[in-house]
């Protein structure tokens, strides 16, 4: 049996990167080793839902799939919004294929990390720092209704700037207090903490 661990993060876009690269940080500061219980640790950007079909799959065949060979254990997560999957009726992944795909070809474990509704609904419980950020007043979000999404896009606006859906937004994850956003959607992240943050003991619990 295999001593060896590899963890793989599949996100949608830059944005979504960019959080996970930053709450695995936050995790790893919390936990009393500062270390991860993986031997190794990827994080890729496929660009878009509608890649991990065929995009993902290959990625994981041929930059994943090789360190099966040197016997580790591989555990995929795939991170991505639910609420594509809500209100379109032709959904552009068949996660369960999708899943089954990845342990057909070689993965040990799949993990869905699914926000909801949006990635950047799970942004919008820190309203303090996003109202910092962008220099507007508490207000100004209290004025605006709309999915998570449609009111960040709306705030942004309100500070002459433009925020894009799958692009990293230079400075603005860096702000968000991961501490309140573990503890309001620790159920969400909770397998991360179990796979990757063995010796973590979560506040929120």
């Amino acid at each position: 049996m295999s001593n060896k661990t590899l963890v793989c993060f599949y996100t949608e876009g830059a944005t979504d990167l960019a959080f996970y690269n930053k709450l695995l940080e936050h995790l790893r500061g919390e936990s009393s080793t500062g270390k991860y219980s993986a031997d190794k640790v990827e994080k890729q950007n496929i660009k878009g839902i509608g890649n991990f079909q065929n995009k993902l799959l290959r990625k994981f065949q041929n930059e994943i799939l090789p360190y099966k060979k040197e016997g580790y254990h591989i555990t995929v997560f795939l991170c991505y919004d639910k609420d594509v999957f809500d209100f379109n009726k032709q959904p552009p992944v068949d996660r369960k294929k999708l899943e089954k795909d990845l342990r057909k070809a070689g993965a040990d474990n799949v993990v869905h990390i699914v926000a909801n509704r949006s990635i950047e609904d799970i942004f919008l419980t820190d309203e303090a720092s996003i109202i910092s950020y962008l220099h507007l007043k508490k207000k100004d979000l209290s004025s605006i209704s709309g999915s998570g999404y449609e009111r960040l896009k709306k705030l942004y606006r309100r500070a002459n700037l433009v925020y894009y859906k799958g692009e990293k937004v230079e400075g603005f994850v860096e702000k968000l207090d991961m501490k309140r956003i573990c503890c309001e959607h620790c159920k969400t992240f909770q397998p991360i903490c179990e796979i990757l943050f063995l010796d973590l003991v979560c506040s929120s619990r």
